[in-house]
């Protein structure tokens, strides 16, 4: 359309010229290679359009020509629009309903964060589907992960929101683990678990130390299953640090062990900053004393609690805590769908997600629920992922103390 427009105009100038004199109609004819020279720039411009495939690729050739800056930008701009064909991916989605598919019950910081997500992340999925949260509870989540991985539908309506602990199950060759970890296909993250220990005031600890050597006073702590950080991290601290603690499983997630907190069933568990501060908010501020953070310094926002990294008595102990508790924390909350999923809903998916991070209204909710935002793109996340797996592989001597400890539990 653009090419026929510019010759019509040529030809007019060109049919005028002839009435003046015949002779002019080869200095037309250059004329109008002058004129596709100067109307360059337009042809560029509306040359963007999607469904102009050559017209893109002469707008990538034009482009060269400017600074390496800004041809960088303006590569990336390109990159960005070819990505994922957006109309196709609106068709799909239009008028059908995105499932958010958590492997906790309802009330907990999992299921929260998933509702945060699904109340903003519809309006930036083109075709705008509708978003709803289902809740798969059951073995630390890994229910929810097996589902989907195997049973739910590959299409890119299901996004997986459960314990990405269960990755470290899967690199440990845990049976039960019914997906690849590599072969899932990651959208991001909101945010990056921080893990603490609490304890109520009725147990009468206010301090880590008083947990282990000597004084060794017991705790009984929830658990959900293994794969969980309420079970890993505790089987760890009992045998990586001598930690006493009598540990109780089967609850199905952080909400029943809360409420069994409080009635004095058990007195501490693990907990994520995040869903303490939102979902729990009431205990964190007025019964529970934060123990111990499970990372290798003092949280910035709670500097006065130890990192569980200062009471490793040796390298070893240091390196299976690391890689059974501290790393895993950085994919334990993805978002993912199944290795099926077409790649332009996938990329579809993972835009959405970013967009929804600069969203100043999402950022406000998240923020006034208690949740502290600490996004992983996919790449990222996807990055942190095959490195864990691939560093663990490879470290025998750690990889083998985590399957005696966690694989048992």
């Amino acid at each position: 359309m653009v090419g026929i427009r510019r010759y019509t105009r040529s030809t007019a100038v060109l049919f005028l010229s002839v009435f003046v004199l015949a002779a002019l109609v080869v200095g037309s004819a250059c004329g109008d290679d002058d004129d596709d020279d100067q109307t360059e720039p337009e042809t560029t411009e509306q040359a963007t359009e999607p469904t102009e495939g050559e017209e893109v690729a002469e707008e990538t050739v034009g482009e060269e020509a400017p600074t390496e800056e800004a041809t960088a930008e303006e590569t990336a701009t390109e990159v960005t629009s070819a990505d994922f064909d957006e109309e196709a991916v609106a068709e799909f989605y239009s008028g059908k309903t995105v499932t958010i598919l958590v492997g906790f019950t309802a009330g907990g910081g999992f299921d929260l964060e998933a509702r945060l997500i699904a109340e903003h992340l519809g309006q930036y999925i083109p075709g705008n589907p509708t978003v709803i949260v289902e809740n798969m509870p059951g073995a630390g989540s890994l229910v929810a992960w097996n589902h989907l991985a195997n049973a739910a539908p590959s299409d890119g309506t299901v996004i997986g929101y459960s314990n990405g602990a269960q990755i470290l199950q899967q690199a440990l060759g845990n049976t039960a683990v019914e997906f690849d970890a590599q072969e899932m296909q990651y959208l991001g993250t909101i945010v990056q678990s921080q893990f603490i220990m609490v304890a109520t005031s009725a147990s009468g600890i206010e301090s880590f130390d008083q947990i282990l050597p000597p004084e060794s006073q017991e705790i009984t702590t929830g658990g959900s299953a293994p794969g969980s950080g309420d079970v890993d991290h505790a089987v760890i601290m009992q045998e990586a640090l001598g930690a006493s603690i009598n540990l109780i499983t089967g609850y199905d997630g952080v909400s029943p062990i809360v409420l069994a907190m409080d009635s004095g069933e058990v007195e501490g568990t693990m907990v994520t900053l995040n869903s303490a501060r939102s979902a729990y908010a009431d205990q964190f501020a007025n019964d529970w004393t934060t123990l111990v953070a499970l990372a290798a310094e003092p949280f910035e926002d709670l500097p006065d609690v130890p990192a569980i990294l200062d009471f490793a008595t040796d390298e070893f102990a240091e390196q299976v805590i690391t890689a059974g508790s501290i790393q895993p924390q950085q994919f334990n909350r993805p978002l993912v769908v199944a290795s099926g999923v077409p790649e332009d809903r996938v990329l579809a998916l993972s835009r959405a997600l970013e967009q929804m991070l600069l969203d100043e209204e999402f950022l406000a909710f998240a923020e006034g629920a208690g949740t502290d935002v600490d996004p992983l793109s996919a790449e990222e996340l996807r990055t942190i992922v095959d490195n864990f797996i691939e560093t663990l592989a490879t470290s025998e001597d750690v990889r083998v103390r985590l399957q005696e400890l966690l694989l048992s539990s």
